[in-house]
């Protein structure tokens, strides 16, 4: 059976409590132990970005007049 990464982490965490209480990163694994349980909330933005739609040309077909070459 496979566990999430977040699982083996909290799990660790709890295993370091349970066996080291009085130890002097308690306090440190205990807010760890808290951010794990309770993980912070991303906020989303109000819409995603798209990019913006090109103006389409005055007429849809190009010109079908030959350019005029001059020759000098």
């Amino acid at each position: 059976m496979k566990h999430s990464r977040d699982w083996l982490l909290l799990n660790a965490v709890l295993a370091y409590l349970h066996h080291y209480p009085n130890n002097q990163w308690t306090q440190q694994y205990m807010e760890l132990k808290d951010e794990l349980i309770n993980p912070p909330t991303v906020r989303k933005r109000g819409r995603k970005a798209t990019r913006q739609r090109k103006k389409e040309a005055a007429s849809p077909a190009p010109s079908k007049e030959a350019p005029e070459i001059s020759q000098t």
